[in-house]
């Protein structure tokens, strides 16, 4: 459609984002409230970030983006974000980093999980301080 009301881009947001966790009545909630706050979706830029990394894989970047990163990183993911995990794995093997699965949660792991998020940044934070 190339004109939507308010409540059609809201409802397309939400019916694209609700499946990012791993229950999907929760889900539903926090995508619709996405929806409402995180915007405008800049289409265009979603897209061509799409065909840019189709055509230039992650891959073949691991050098530079290791170079990047600071001393001590780690990866921080949902165990059921509906992304493979198995992805996360193999970057964090990639780059020698250590990988944290957030259980019970998916793509946006401090919604479902705040507890758990909030203890791993402690523990990483108070691994930072205290190296």
């Amino acid at each position: 459609m190339p004109h939507r009301t308010e409540e059609q881009k809201v409802e397309l947001l939400t019916l694209a984002w609700f499946t990012d966790h791993r229950d999907p009545e929760q889900g539903w909630r926090w995508a619709a409230q996405g929806a409402r706050r995180r915007r405008p979706v800049n289409w265009a830029m979603n897209t061509e970030l799409g065909e840019e990394g189709r055509a230039d894989p992650l891959d073949d970047h691991l050098a530079e983006l290791r170079v990047c990163l600071p001393e001590r990183a780690e990866l921080l993911g949902g165990a059921a974000d509906p992304r493979p995990v198995s992805a996360l794995e193999s970057l964090a093997l990639r780059l020698g980093l250590p990988l944290t699965p957030i259980e019970g949660a998916g793509h946006e792991p401090w919604l479902e999980q705040p507890d758990a998020v909030r203890t791993h940044l402690r523990r990483f934070v108070q691994g930072m301080v205290g190296a």
